[in-house]
């Protein structure tokens, strides 16, 4: 029997936000092409917006796979993550991105939403006007920020009202305060550097089943504050350790599929599976065994 208790969210930034997720550099592998791989780092980044993840750590481990594929999966990432008015001006048109096109868009709202009063924007500073910064957060529109903030920087900007044609008045919304989701960050880390992190999440087959796990989920992910570790498509995360020659017995593991249909579970599907899982007990729906 489950029972179940809801708390009230804490205001400012959403809990999820603080949630990273783990996947191998051979996240890929069982792709037959480069336009196969481009597809499948696309649900990865759709799953992870979903949840509102807020870092995306790509681990290198040994193996097969050249490890320059960590560099592959990042790229693609963060283009997915960067407002379509900022990609000309962040990603020089190169042969490595030639299969962007293939993304699906995330249409996260500080991404995508048409500029008016009110609404706000990630966008980049490109210039300065005296002690001010305008940033950029449309094709055509920008924004005028109180402070020269440094050029090229991300901000998360609010805006008041037209000054100009496509200039707004503006001011910076910090996002460790704000419940505007603006998507993730992704970083290339190596195995024993991801094994240093605080608290982590190991997920396979070989955990222990969710339902004898429920009352160590709750005290472990209940703040937010996981990093959450994948294996790859032929190697499960135990797998990978041993290769390195790490114990995973003292971190949490758990089977989040047990007595799962079919003979894998892809790497999309897994994010999807135990992040569902994972949400309820970060957004306040806590169960135990009674």
């Amino acid at each position: 029997m489950l029972r179940e208790r809801r708390s009230g969210l804490r205001r400012g930034r959403n809990r999820n936000e603080m949630m990273r997720i783990a996947i191998p550099h051979s996240s890929l592998e069982e792709a037959s092409d480069d336009r196969e791989a481009v597809r499948k780092i696309g649900y990865i980044g759709r799953a992870a917006a979903i949840f509102r993840v807020g870092s995306v750590y790509i681990y290198t481990h040994k193996g097969e796979t050249p490890q320059s594929r960590a560099r592959f999966i990042k790229r693609y990432l963060e283009y997915m993550v960067t407002p379509p008015y900022l990609r000309k001006d962040l990603f020089p048109v190169k042969s490595e991105l030639r299969l962007a096109g293939l993304l699906p868009p995330l249409r996260l709202p500080v991404l995508s939403s048409k500029p008016r009063p009110g609404v706000v924007l990630m966008g980049m500073v490109v210039r300065w006007d005296g002690y001010a910064s305008i940033v950029k957060v449309g094709e055509a529109a920008f924004a005028r920020v109180p402070k020269p903030y440094p050029l090229k920087s991300r901000l998360l900007v609010q805006l008041e009202n037209e000054v100009d044609e496509g200039l707004y008045r503006a001011h910076v919304v910090p996002a460790k305060q704000s419940n505007h989701y603006a998507g993730f960050s992704v970083e290339v880390i190596g195995i024993r550097e991801l094994i240093r992190q605080s608290p982590l999440l190991l997920t396979g087959r070989e955990g222990k089943p969710i339902g004898d796990a429920l009352n160590e989920l709750a005290g472990l992910v209940g703040s937010g504050d996981v990093t959450v570790v994948f294996g790859s498509p032929k190697r499960g995360v135990e797998e990978l350790m041993r290769d390195e020659g790490i114990d995973v017995g003292g971190h949490t593991f758990v089977n989040f599929v047990p007595r799962q249909g079919v003979r894998t579970i892809r790497l999309e599907e897994a994010i999807v599976s135990v992040l569902s899982i994972v949400n309820l007990f970060v957004n306040g729906i806590m169960c135990s065994k009674a």
